[in-house]
């Protein structure tokens, strides 16, 4: 049973219900929102004008929406004028609906028949004493509390990165208008300061001594910096005092260490492998993730995503001789993938992230050697046959270019203008814009 009394099956149906529903919300995001360039614009058009036939104009019934079992009644036409309905649409509205059962499962877990710990246990609390801690007698802040709360707060940014992965997969972009608003929950939700895994910062008291015992030497002494470093707490105090203030500061953090590792990506792939190695759309989605996670998770995430890519980027190689992709799915795959595997990566990302100062150290010196990498991987490429790609020239005037230009300048050429001579006049000029027969039929010459 669940808080309530609720039997378990009842819940994971109601979750599967409200999952499809919002499924349905979604498929209307990832056909909206980059028709707007403005955020605004794009959450406006959201809403207006209501859902209809993009043939016919026909407004869909109230009946018709139902997820999944709406396209079924209709087999999938329009009800008016019988335009196919992309089975896409049901497909999202399924799949969301699972994918908010799967979750609930992992997060929050099933629960016993008498109201004990959860079957799932190594879900309870994810990173055991460095999660928030439940406040017996509380409603808002009790161990159900907490799991439903984090687990609605993860379930917006995996609504996120649904419609931003679609979008990025048809067009090849992924909009402001998803990315902006989602790092605004981030950190809103935060501020709950029960939401987050791990703390904003903490250490292994273990890995510390081991440290700076290797670091001392034979002598056995240490500078007293380094004595500071070895005798602080596992977690510092404050986080504990000024719980809110450190769940905006998780949020925070994660923000700029996840946009910001993906940025430096953008900016030395750019300019070491001449071509663009993400988009600035990608610096933002991971930047929302890193807002809903906290920086140690946009790290682990960032690094997990890649090994999924690879996957798909060689299959894509293969089958259809294609070189890029985009890669807004992978990193959602990679969070989806973190979330679910949490229990099996915490004690890597334990032993990882306790090393304190010391890892940041260690991330700096990596961040240090990445442009090298870049220009030896370059060099790689090069000796595998595979040429940079084309420099292209901003400044070059090309025929489409001027075409464009004319075109605009006067959409109608003959408004307020006397009939021009026909025979001083060029006939290349009509035909490269596709107007020499209405030229001739306007002119009296057809």
């Amino acid at each position: 049973m669940v808080p309530g009394g609720l039997p378990i099956w009842f819940v994971l149906v109601s979750v599967f219900i409200l999952g499809s529903v919002i499924g349905s919300f979604l498929n209307v995001c990832v056909h909206r929102l980059p028709d707007h360039e403005t955020i605004s614009g794009g959450w406006k058009g959201l809403f207006h004008p209501p859902s209809r036939c993009p043939r016919c104009f026909h407004s869909i019934r109230l009946i018709d929406n139902i997820p999944v079992l709406g396209w079924l009644k209709l087999r999938g036409r329009c009800r008016k004028c019988s335009k196919p309905i992309s089975v896409r649409y049901p497909l999202v509205e399924f799949f969301n609906g699972l994918l908010w059962v799967v979750m609930y499962v992992v997060e929050v877990g099933t629960f016993r028949p008498d109201g004990g710990a959860p079957l799932h246990a190594a879900s309870w609390l994810y990173a055991l004493d460095l999660s928030p801690s439940p406040t017996p007698g509380s409603a808002w802040t009790s161990a159900e509390a907490i799991l439903h709360l984090r687990y609605l707060y993860h379930m917006i940014l995996m609504e996120m990165l649904v419609v931003a992965s679609l979008i990025d997969f048809d067009l090849r972009v992924i909009p402001d208008s998803v990315t902006v608003p989602a790092m605004a929950v981030g950190l809103i939700g935060s501020t709950l300061g029960c939401v987050h895994i791990f703390p904003v910062w903490f250490q292994d008291p273990g890995s510390i001594h081991t440290i700076c015992d290797n670091l001392s030497g034979r002598s056995g002494q240490i500078p007293d910096w380094l004595a500071i470093i070895r005798d602080a707490p596992r977690i510092p105090a404050w986080i504990d005092d000024w719980p809110r203030l450190h769940g905006l500061s998780v949020s925070l953090a994660g923000l700029v260490v996840g946009g910001g590792v993906v940025w430096l990506v953008r900016i030395s792939g750019g300019h070491v492998l001449k071509q663009e190695a993400m988009g600035f759309g990608d610096v933002t989605l991971m930047a929302a993730i890193g807002s809903f996670l906290g920086w140690q998770q946009a790290l682990t995430i960032f690094f997990i995503a890649p090994l999924f890519g690879v996957v798909f980027a060689l299959a894509n190689w293969f089958l259809r001789r294609e070189r890029e992709l985009p890669y807004g799915p992978f990193l959602a795959i990679g969070t989806l993938f973190f979330l679910y595997a949490f229990k099996h990566l915490w004690p890597n990302l334990e032993a990882t992230f306790g090393w304190g100062p010391f890892f940041v150290v260690m991330l700096f010196a990596g961040g240090a050697m990445f442009i090298p990498l870049l220009r030896l991987a370059r060099v790689v490429r090069r000796l595998l046959g595979i040429p940079d790609p084309p420099a292209t020239d901003s400044l070059l005037w090309r025929t489409a270019d001027q075409l464009h230009y004319c075109a605009g300048e006067q959409v109608d050429r003959f408004q307020g203008r006397w009939r021009p001579d026909r025979k001083a006049e060029w006939p290349g000029e009509d035909a490269g814009r596709g107007q020499r027969h209405e030229s001739d039929w306007r002119q009296g010459n057809g």
